[in-house]
């Protein structure tokens, strides 16, 4: 089928409003950001207890809690 239609020149000016580069950079980010997929309530870290038995760090005393140690002996 063809189209009997035939354009007809009319003389008429359209004024287009052009769209400046900081729009055109919204109107992308605004749809990249509608893709994403939002995130979940944040994890917290959960507290660790020590270890204990063998495979447990030997606890280390800095020098100076050495300086306050009480002596097992009285003068």
């Amino acid at each position: 089928m063809r189209s009997t239609k035939k354009p007809i020149q009319t003389g008429l000016e359209i004024d287009v409003k052009l769209e400046t580069d900081q729009e055109i950079l919204n109107r992308l980010a605004e749809a990249e950001v509608a893709k994403r997929k939002m995130r979940g309530p944040v994890q917290r870290p959960r507290y660790v207890q020590p270890m204990r038995g063998l495979l447990a760090p030997e606890p280390r005393t800095s020098p100076f809690m050495g300086l306050l140690a009480v002596s097992g002996s009285k003068p």
